[in-house]
């Protein structure tokens, strides 16, 4: 990557965008970040980087994040378990779309624009994918909004001729992963549900591996126009995860498991009044959990391993000892 161009990261005050940003810092790379706020990054990365204050929802705010720069990383995403479609679309489609657009008007288009989705666009099957599967909506705000906005950057990267690529990873873990933090909790001292005794594949994706593979996406001259998957080669059952990580952070926690049946019936009963409320509170079981614990997660990345990029650089061990280190230094004094 050239150094006299900047490179965009948008969503670096989230789990990803962060890790991603501190990895080109180390780099040597001249990084610009777009945030919301930059009070939300860590002191060195707003010592280190341009910071860019906009908001994917704002069009005006974005034209100079987008200037004159050499790759885009869009990172930036709304990834909640629990919103409003409406909240879904507003980041995830028409965001994606103003960010193309202020692109377009800068004048010089980036060398390449990497773009984050998401295995749940293949709509929680029983069985794993790969890229050749048919994308569907899984009916859930998040996945819907995502494969929407697949089509989009489609649609306005072929007219712009904007060289871009598209991840889909699967459940991303490592420090400060959102999962981490939250099933930490549940097992530590709360109520973790599993399905079916937990022994569908689990996507289990160390975060550095994840990058390492945005920034091969950002280089390879095969991936582009590409769409892969992202996944770590060990297959990791939910099983397994909850109970390395159970013995990791010696969690006192009670697991209730179900049938998968019994549990999304379970999830529609308990999510209803929320939904008919307009809760913003989010209810401690809904269907999409369910999913996301009871259908596999483990599609396939033969694809990317296939054109060359360094799939699964830190094996299962090591990641899960640096998840349950992390966990251990913040949140169990």
């Amino acid at each position: 990557m050239p150094i006299d161009k900047p490179i965009l990261v948008t969503g670096a005050t989230g789990f990803i965008g962060s890790h991603l940003a501190e990895r080109l810092i180390s780099q040597g790379k001249s990084v610009r970040l777009l945030v919301r706020n930059p009070q939300h990054l860590d002191i060195p990365l707003r010592m280190s980087t341009q910071l860019c204050t906009g908001n994917l929802e704002r069009p005006e705010t974005l034209h100079t994040a987008v200037k004159d720069v050499d790759i885009v990383f869009h990172c930036a995403a709304n990834v909640s378990t629990w919103d409003e479609p409406e909240n879904y679309e507003k980041t995830n489609v028409e965001g994606l779309g103003h960010l193309l657009n202020a692109i377009a008007d800068s004048g010089t288009l980036p060398r390449r624009f990497v773009h984050l989705s998401t295995v749940d666009v293949y709509g929680f099957p029983v069985n794993p994918c790969d890229e050749s599967c048919p994308p569907r909506a899984p009916g859930f705000g998040y996945g819907n909004s995502k494969l929407r906005g697949e089509a989009v950057l489609r649609d306005r990267a072929l007219a712009m001729a904007l060289p871009f690529v598209i991840l889909r990873p699967t459940n991303v873990m490592g420090p400060r992963s959102p999962f981490i933090e939250r099933i930490g909790h549940e097992i530590r001292s709360g109520l973790m549900l599993t399905i079916h005794q937990g022994k569908v594949d689990a996507g289990f994706l160390y975060v550095d591996n994840l990058v390492d593979n945005m920034l091969w996406a950002a280089d390879a001259p095969q991936a582009v126009g590409e769409t892969f998957n992202v996944n770590d080669p060990a297959q990791i059952t939910w099983q397994r995860f909850l109970q390395d990580f159970r013995h990791g952070i010696h969690g006192k926690g009670w697991t209730i498991d179900l049938p998968y049946g019994m549990a999304n019936a379970a999830a529609s009963v308990i999510e209803a009044p929320y939904r008919w409320l307009g809760s913003r509170q989010e209810p401690l079981l809904h269907r999409l959990l369910v999913r996301l614990f009871g259908r596999s997660c483990g599609h396939s990345a033969a694809k990317l391993a296939a054109a060359g990029a360094p799939v699964g650089k830190v094996g299962y061990d090591q990641a899960m000892t640096q998840s349950i280190d992390w966990y251990l230094r913040n949140f169990c004094p």
